[in-house]
């Protein structure tokens, strides 16, 4: 087991921010155009039978040589008086390392406590909300509708940030950078045909100052990535989660036609979910068949990235 980061560096909007699943996802279409389905499908099936040869994080953002990961969800605690700007706070989306290695090291406990370390940090944002804008063409005449059909689409104007990769199988990491490479050329989410997506991926360089709290399990972590929860795996009721639900579609790689490209819905809990493990296991979340086209086996990407704090309960 040994864990790496990448750093990432966008040169263009992107249409989404990209989470663990739209990482795994362009990896898996990069991993079938460099060396075909016979092998992609090994990959898969290693995924699907459990044999996980690595895990993969969401972007998360960095500052230069500062890195910083997802705020914790912990439990409530406020004082009846305080001078805390909680509106202000409610709104830090990330942490800085130091910060989050006190949470990992059982040092804060609760929201209060992480609170009144947070009031020292400057806010850090991983991306920015930016509206370009579009015209309706008339695809007969190849020209804008007389009213001109023009419309706004909301995108994401990313910031320089990481990828953290924990490889189990090491043999596996020149594929994965090979991969990286050609999607630097094709780009990553949706929209790459009219040049979303565009990024530059560092080298492979470890990262070992998380690599203690991913090897002395607890019973409870903090996951860097959505997961798609598994039935009577957790402790819900002393767990602190946010989650949401995601349906997404089948890339067009396959040149899938007149068929219905919508996965199936799940329900992932968010990066930064905390979490009490009720029984334990070596891989959490799910690698989940979402759906089934003229044979072929899609999966949605929904397995945890676990950091334990130590001590655990």
């Amino acid at each position: 087991m040994r864990l790496y980061k990448v750093d990432i560096k966008p040169l263009s909007l992107f249409r989404d921010l990209p989470s663990s699943y739209s990482i795994f996802g362009a990896v898996s279409w990069g991993y079938l155009l460099l060396f075909g389905e016979d092998k992609l499908n090994k990959l898969l099936d290693r995924f699907r039978n459990g044999d996980i040869p690595f895990l993969i994080s969401s972007v998360l953002p960095r500052e230069n040589d500062k890195y910083y990961l997802p705020k914790p969800n912990l439990k409530a605690k406020r004082e009846k008086k305080s001078s805390s700007d909680f509106k202000r706070l409610k709104k830090i989306r990330y942490i800085e390392l130091s910060i989050y290695k006190d949470v990992l090291d059982g040092n804060i406990k609760n929201e209060l406590e992480l609170n009144k370390e947070l009031e020292k940090q400057n806010q850090i944002s991983l991306f920015d909300k930016t509206a370009v804008p579009h015209a309706v063409i008339d695809r007969i005449r190849g020209t804008t509708r007389e009213t001109g059909g023009l419309y706004f689409e909301e995108v994401i104007s990313l910031k320089e940030g990481f990828i953290l990769f924990l490889f189990f199988d090491e043999t596996i990491k020149k594929d994965i950078k090979a991969v990286l490479n050609l999607l630097q050329d094709i780009g990553l989410g949706g929209n790459r045909s009219i040049g979303y997506g565009r990024a530059i991926f560092g080298e492979f360089k470890e990262f070992k100052s998380l690599e203690p709290y991913l090897i002395n399990r607890s019973d409870r972590f903090i996951t860097l990535s959505p997961l798609i929860p598994e039935k009577d795996t957790y402790d819900l009721s002393d767990s602190y989660y946010d989650y949401f639900t995601f349906r997404g579609a089948v890339d067009n790689n396959y040149g899938f036609k007149k068929v219905d490209i919508w996965k199936d819905k799940v329900i992932y809990l968010k990066e930064g979910s905390t979490l009490k493990v009720k029984n334990g296991k070596d891989i959490y979340g799910q690698f989940y068949k979402a759906k089934e086209i003229n044979g072929k086996v899609i999966y949605q990407y929904g397995l945890a990235f676990p950091l334990f704090i130590q001590g655990g309960s």
